[in-house]
């Protein structure tokens, strides 16, 4: 019976949830393939970077085919743009920087996804989904972590990838070093609950957990306060995320969120536009104050990124240079070398022209703004990272206004007619009329 009704669907209906179900599935793989890439290293064969490399182009070979399908001349415009400055770029540097190239496609691809296909309500099943899913695996790593440990060998994973360059950022084991806070610094959350043990769950990372509960935190409270119940969950499931990872960043970063929330409303939302100037000041001020005496805690991070901004040049600032150092946890080093400031600049306004349905996609896209300017702060590349990028786009491209949702007056359809003109006469003068 399911199958003779599938059959008997119209092609557009059965095209419409073909892709859908493609989205889902995308936005799952997105979350999940390191999850999954780490259980087949584990157990059947060695994983290295080329097949990483080869599973994030099928995702992103699978954006592009449901996009394509309903492609938009902004789409093509901003793809053709950002592939000349990118080509300009390597021509300037000669060398093709894919890494660079890669992230901005993930941002474009996933941020289209959500407008193509995407909706307020879909966002919230989609993330539903990944909570549950989250919370699941997070519990089991608690919970039991021998057995956590022996089904995803992290370790080896990333090692695997990489080799031992990273030796200052993974310790022995099955776990990354900054799944267990070392002696001397400790837990900021429960530490005598929950020891140093920092949970990673589905993202093998804690500080991708705690990106995550960010995330979901912004999403529930750009929801109207007649949705109360709805933000107050998301809040909920935030901070649990944040406990298992424990991670600063994240209940920083929910705190500002909870402030802008009650304080901003309206047109205040566009001062976050600001924040990536503030942050940088901010981090060129503690380089200035802190006068060299810095620890390894975030405030000697955040001398570390100020004083080596401080020392950039026009070449490092335009991007002409630098884009192939290691700068480590200084997210805005990073974009500036990489990308360099004039198209960080472009790309920033353009974030802002976005069009949004409503108040709620205005709120999201100010708190938005808020995780990735502290986010570059304390953190190199995580902003780019596939499994919490992807949702994040798509959620934003969620938010936007969509093609078929654009004001009456340009795509308003011609006036209907009188409805008495499309009845038969018969009809109009109060008798029924049956064809012969």
């Amino acid at each position: 019976m399911a199958y003779s009704a599938f059959i008997g669907t119209p092609r557009t209906v059965r095209d419409e949830r073909f892709l859908r179900f493609l989205t889902f599935w995308i936005l799952m793989g997105a979350a999940l393939y390191q999850l999954a890439l780490c259980f087949v290293h584990t157990h059947l064969f060695p994983m290295r970077t080329s097949i990483v490399a080869l599973s994030e182009f099928v995702l992103y070979a699978a954006c592009l085919l449901i996009v394509a399908r309903r492609v938009q001349i902004e789409f093509i415009a901003m793809l053709a743009l950002i592939a000349a400055y990118l080509f300009f770029m390597a021509l300037v540097r000669n060398a093709l920087d894919f890494k660079g190239f890669r992230d901005i496609l993930i941002i474009v691809l996933f941020y289209w996804l959500g407008r193509t296909m995407g909706s307020m309500e879909m966002g919230d099943r989609i993330l539903k989904i990944l909570i549950a899913l989250v919370l699941l695996f997070g519990f089991f790593e608690l919970f039991f972590l021998n057995q956590y440990s022996r089904v995803f060998n992290v370790f080896s994973y990333y090692v695997n990838q990489g080799g031992l360059a990273g030796a200052t950022n993974w310790a022995g084991g099955s776990l990354a070093l900054n799944g267990m806070r070392p002696e001397g610094i400790g837990r900021t959350i429960l530490p005598g609950l929950l020891g140093n043990h920092r949970v990673s769950s589905i993202f093998l990372e804690p500080v991708s957990l705690g990106n995550f509960s960010v995330i979901i935190a912004a999403w529930g409270l750009a929801k109207p306060r007649e949705q109360w119940r709805q933000m107050l969950f998301y809040l909920t499931m935030s901070a649990i995320m944040i406990t298992l990872a424990d991670s600063r960043y994240g209940m920083l970063t929910v705190g500002c969120l909870v402030v802008m929330r009650m304080i901003f409303a309206g047109r205040a939302h566009k001062l976050a536009i600001l924040l990536p100037a503030i942050c940088v000041a901010m981090l060129l001020g503690i380089a200035v104050f802190v006068n060299g005496d810095h620890a390894d805690n975030i405030l000697g991070r955040l001398y570390l990124t100020g004083a080596t901004l401080m020392r950039f040049g026009p070449k490092e600032i335009l991007g002409f240079n630098g884009y192939n150092f290691n700068f480590g946890d200084m997210g805005y080093a990073v974009v500036l070398t990489r990308f360099g400031l004039l198209f960080f600049t472009a790309a920033w306004i353009g974030f802002w022209l976005i069009r949004m349905q409503d108040e709620r996609g205005e709120r999201f896209r100010s708190y938005v703004a808020l995780y990735a300017s502290l986010i570059l702060s304390v953190s190199g590349t995580s902003l780019f990272a596939l499994k919490t990028a992807g949702i994040l786009w798509f959620l934003v491209g969620c938010c936007a206004l969509h093609q078929r949702q654009r004001a009456p007056a340009e795509t308003q359809a011609p006036a209907a007619a009188p409805r008495h003109a499309a009845l038969p006469r018969s009809s109009r003068d109060g008798k029924v009329g049956y064809a012969h």
